[in-house]
């Protein structure tokens, strides 16, 4: 049985380690986990020296970085390793663990403290800190822990990867004008790319499902935007379809994954960026 060896209270660093071996460093997606005081190694023995055994984030091994003061963390090494072993990586996935690592990085090396407002309630929603809550959760446990970690991570790294192709999306859209500022078309079921946009400046997204035909119009409510009008001329265009107006007045929906029931509109993506583009200057 191939084991993996980390200290005890994990921290984001060794259960990103953790993650990406038994995600896709070959023949380890098995791999027992077992945990140490920090700096130690299994059952006392010298790490390393053992191919059934690694270690990450303990023992000075080569997957430890307690012996340099390289801005540098463990899962970076075995990422490293991992980009030597495994030739069926997509280039979505490195690009999407590449990004992940340089958060990592950044917690492990206590670079959160550059980050804007770093006392914010908002980076208490952030992996590195709800794993700390898990860990105290488990304390008389540990087993346990990375039951409930490791599948966060396959969730983090989903967001990611969706992430790198939302861009893609974003680059490739129908870009248009409005009266609130630039717009931008999309015909995608990626769930990241809208928002996305939204950082990104766009004042206002249409993204049409590939799959279910259903569309949405997003608007940034900072740009001021308010969709009724386009809304009121989208039911009269297309009555048959099914209309949602948030009171917002900063979305239009046709269907979304919260309601896939909703009868999808017969318009085409061009269609409705043209109606936009044509009604611009209505009053709201």
């Amino acid at each position: 049985m191939k084991v993996i060896v980390t200290h005890l209270n994990p921290d984001s660093d060794a259960a990103m380690a953790v993650w990406l071996i038994r995600r896709f460093l070959p023949g380890w997606e098995k791999a027992e986990i077992k945990l140490v005081p920090a700096g130690e190694t299994w059952e006392g023995k010298p790490v390393d020296n053992n191919p059934l055994i690694l270690h990450v984030d303990t023992g000075l091994g080569r997957f430890d970085h307690h012996q340099t003061k390289r801005n540098v963390c463990a899962a970076d090494l075995v990422w490293r390793e991992i980009l030597l072993e495994n030739e069926k990586l997509k280039d979505w996935q490195k690009k999407a663990i590449e990004r992940m690592l340089t958060v990592t990085r950044e917690v492990d090396n206590a670079r959160f403290l550059a980050w804007p407002q770093p006392s914010s309630d908002r980076w208490d929603f952030s992996f590195y800190q709800i794993l700390g809550g898990i860990v105290g959760s488990f304390k008389d446990n540990q087993d346990k822990i990375f039951n409930h970690c490791l599948p966060m991570i396959d969730g983090i790294f989903r967001i990611f990867g969706q992430k790198v192709e939302a861009e893609e999306i974003i680059k490739n859209g129908l870009e248009f004008k409005t009266k609130w500022g630039k717009g931008v078309g999309m015909e995608s079921d990626n769930a990241e790319a809208t928002y996305l946009a939204l950082k990104k400046g766009y004042a206002l997204v249409v993204k049409k499902r590939s799959k279910t035909g259903h569309l949405g119009l997003y608007g940034n409510w900072q740009k001021g935007v308010n969709l009724r009008k386009i809304y009121q001329i989208l039911t009269k265009i297309d009555p048959k379809a099914d209309w949602f107006y948030h009171k917002s007045g900063c979305m239009v929906l046709n269907g979304s994954t919260t309601n896939p029931k909703m009868k999808p509109t017969k318009l085409e993506l061009e269609e409705v960026v043209k109606i936009l583009i044509n009604n611009s200057k209505l009053k709201t």
